[in-house]
């Protein structure tokens, strides 16, 4: 990514949201230490909670690459202050990456909202399946039931579907306070971005 590609507004924000992110772990990380062995569909559901900032890095962006590199400085971060940090840089950089790969340009090219709501859901999906695949390789051999595998399958899902949900409330209430970067005007000539409205025109502008 070049300098030009990131303003430093953008990179601003990544790194906010990235802060949110660790204060976020740590207030969960408890919780979730202690549902991953009891409940590994409930521990995917709650999981899900990381991947709430990446959504909304790239929703107040509206720019390729900014999911990952809030995961990526949340996770550095993350992994520099717990002994079992090191472990979630694969899933934090996974999940911020399937965002950035599935959503493409569609949020920075004008597309209509159902359109980006459609590929939105479809990044869920995506980083919900391919976060489900790596957490097989820590599954105990008595979760290893087609029961608990398909039901944790769905959990993760749900999970990253409700992370791209509450990232879009959250984007919407920011927007209206002016917080985010515009996105180009659709073809109906509204902006799908999260900018302030626009005020009336100047006097001059009337005449």
């Amino acid at each position: 990514m070049t300098r030009s590609s990131l303003p430093t507004r953008v990179l601003l924000i990544c790194a906010a949201l990235a802060a949110v992110h660790v204060l976020l772990h740590l207030i969960a990380a408890p919780a979730l230490t202690a549902l991953a062995p009891l409940s590994p569909p409930l521990y995917a559901l709650a999981a899900g909670l990381h991947s709430v900032m990446p959504f909304l890095a790239r929703r107040l962006t509206a720019t390729p690459g900014t999911a990952t590199l809030t995961a990526g400085i949340a996770a550095a971060f993350i992994a520099a202050t717990s002994a079992s940090g090191i472990i979630l840089l694969v899933p934090l950089l996974l999940a911020g990456g399937m965002i950035d790969l599935v959503v493409g340009r569609v949020d920075a090219a004008g597309a209509g909202a159902s359109r980006v709501r459609l590929r939105y859901a479809m990044a869920a999906v995506a980083a919900g399946t391919a976060l489900f695949a790596i957490s097989l390789t820590v599954f105990s051999p008595w979760h290893l039931t087609p029961l608990l595998i398909v039901s944790t399958l769905i959990a993760r899902i749900t999970g990253e579907l409700g992370a791209a949900l509450l990232s879009a409330l959250i984007a919407r209430s920011l927007g209206r306070a002016g917080v985010g970067v515009s996105a180009p005007p659709t073809r109906t000539g509204r902006r799908s971005g999260l900018s302030a409205p626009e005020g009336p025109a100047p006097a001059s502008a009337r005449r």
